[in-house]
């Protein structure tokens, strides 16, 4: 017997379906992710801050206690020597000894102070002095010639300022012959005197 037509010649294959024209607008068939969508907002990545951990070599400023920066004490000025010189008629005479210049221990500033120790003004002040040979002196007018009462309010102090140089400090002492003269009350006085308190080896 013959062998079916079917089985000679294979059943024709089904026809494959129309291929329709792709769309351009048609939306992609990928996800819509972040990786793959062009459009979508870039996420913003903020770093993290690190603290980098502390040097074993330099202090913790937050731990580390503070170090107080010692402050410099002003420089001290010339020592200064109140000396008793006398006392005449009510009238005080003081000497203030100071060093203007510690390289130099031969000069010294004398500022006399006068102090009126009586219950009216006294006038007419002159006071001179002398040295021996081996010092030299300047001698300053006095402030005023007019000493007020002391302690009176508003009475200024009357001083006078002498400038001596001792050539031979050490070998031998500072010396003044003081002639003093003013008047009190009416009466002019004068008193001759020599001052020689002053201490050895220093003036």
């Amino acid at each position: 017997a013959l062998a079916p037509l079917s089985d000679i010649f294979p059943a024709p294959a089904a026809p494959a379906p129309p291929v329709l024209p792709s769309d351009p607008f048609a939306a992609n068939t990928l996800a819509a992710t972040p990786a793959n969508n062009l459009f979508a907002p870039t996420p913003t990545v903020v770093p993290t801050p690190t603290v980098p951990p502390p040097s074993p070599f330099l202090p913790d400023p937050i731990t580390a206690p503070t170090t107080a920066t010692p402050v410099t004490a002003p420089p001290k000025g010339p020592a200064v020597n109140r000396i008793k010189g006398f006392t005449k008629e009510g009238l005080d005479i003081d000497f203030e000894c100071k060093k203007p210049d510690p390289f130099n221990k031969q000069k010294t500033i004398i500022t006399v102070h006068f102090k009126n120790n009586t219950d009216d003004s006294l006038y007419g002040l002159n006071l001179q002095v002398a040295v021996p040979k081996y010092i030299t002196m300047e001698m300053q007018p006095p402030t005023s010639t007019t000493i007020p009462i002391t302690g009176v309010v508003g009475a200024k102090q009357v001083t006078q300022t002498i400038h001596v140089t001792n050539t031979m400090l050490g070998t031998k002492n500072l010396m003044m012959k003081v002639k003093l003269g003013f008047t009190s009350k009416g009466n002019k006085i004068e008193h001759l005197q020599t001052c020689s308190g002053f201490e050895a080896g220093k003036y």
